[in-house]
């Protein structure tokens, strides 16, 4: 008898539950197994910016230390404005989840030398920090929030991945698949891991998961999390039609 097969995303929690949220109305069966918890971490915050430049929700709490809310916002996507709305936003400029697409049209929006506020959980300048900076602004890049390791597998993901009930996981960056492959090892389920299909944002991350001999590993056309739910619910519809 064929036992009832089941999609993963690791995601942080919050995140991980929207996406299955969404998969749930496309039927497909969908389990949260975070490989990571988000946390703030405190800064220094002098008001002083001419704008903020938001690639994640998590960093979004920094509205609340802003004197004016009125501020322009650029949002990297929907869930994004949607949470620094919540945290009382209201000039927002949202883009269709391509950073570098958005960091290209703050020049329409920006006059030189502008001063822009980028919350982050990194301080590392790339390709959207060097477009930026090519637009004249002075970027203030600093970190508010961290991801961090949870010390376990769930133990309903554990429990499936036993059972070999999960044929597709989805990693949308290269250290969320390195958490959560180290939780698998962690639980003696790597073996488990042979025969599951994985979709993945980037090459970068499809290199690290070939390198461990995983070889079912499908990515994204583009790097965003909508092309990654939308290429893990074509995999799994495929799987469950072939079986």
């Amino acid at each position: 008898m064929n036992r009832t097969k089941y999609l993963i995303t690791t995601r942080p929690i919050e995140d991980a539950l929207s996406d299955c949220k969404l998969l749930i109305k496309r039927r497909i069966k969908t389990l949260a197994s975070p490989s990571m918890r988000i946390v703030k971490i405190k800064f220094d915050f002098d008001d002083k910016y001419d704008a903020i430049f938001l690639t994640s929700r998590h960093a979004s709490h920094i509205v609340e230390k802003l004197e004016s809310r009125n501020i322009p916002i650029f949002c990297v996507g929907s869930a994004t404005a949607k949470s620094a709305r919540n945290y009382g936003a209201t000039n927002l400029f949202v883009g269709n989840s391509d950073a570098s697409l958005l960091a290209k049209n703050t020049k329409k929006e920006l006059p030189k030398n502008a001063n822009i506020f980028w919350p982050s959980n990194n301080k590392c300048p790339d390709k959207v920090y060097d477009i930026l900076k090519s637009n004249c602004f002075n970027i203030d890049k600093k970190i508010v929030y961290k991801n961090s390791s949870i010390d376990n597998l769930d133990i309903k993901s554990l429990n499936l991945i036993k059972k070999k009930q999960i044929s597709v996981v989805l990693f949308f960056s290269l250290r969320s698949a390195k958490m959560w492959i180290e939780l698998i090892n962690k639980s003696n389920l790597f073996k488990f891991l042979l025969s599951v299909n994985f979709v993945v944002i980037n090459e970068e991350v499809s290199k690290y998961l070939k390198e461990l001999k995983l070889i079912n590993v499908s990515v994204s056309r583009r790097k965003r999390r909508a092309s990654v739910l939308s290429l893990g619910i074509k995999v799994f519809n495929n799987l469950e039609i072939s079986q």
